[in-house]
């Protein structure tokens, strides 16, 4: 992997940090999830694995709209140091940046 794609994936890695956090702290606080809530739709419990797995896998375009899925879907609400580094990304792989409002 390129000097690039370490950094792309370092920062995918930070941004995973509060993701994952935030993802555990809300099926915690929920408790058994009810099949009808938003957090039980494929991919958000495992979310980081998957994201990275994509990264790893010469996918970053598709780990990006991952990790906006994973914020958008229950949702979440995200650091400004996260956005920051979310803007980062979508800057590197040249996609635009839906951010959560």
């Amino acid at each position: 992997m390129s000097h690039l794609g370490n950094d792309l994936r370092a920062d995918f890695v930070e941004a995973l940090k509060e993701i994952s956090t935030l993802m555990s702290m809300a099926y915690e606080q929920l408790g058994p999830v009810p099949q009808d809530h938003a957090l039980a739709q494929a991919g958000l419990e495992n979310g980081g694995e998957i994201v990275l797995d994509y990264v790893d896998h010469h996918e970053a375009g598709l780990a990006f709209e991952h990790l906006l899925y994973m914020i958008d879907e229950p949702p979440l609400v995200i650091s400004e140091k996260c956005m920051a580094i979310l803007d980062r990304i979508a800057k590197s792989l040249e996609m635009p940046s839906r951010m959560v409002t």
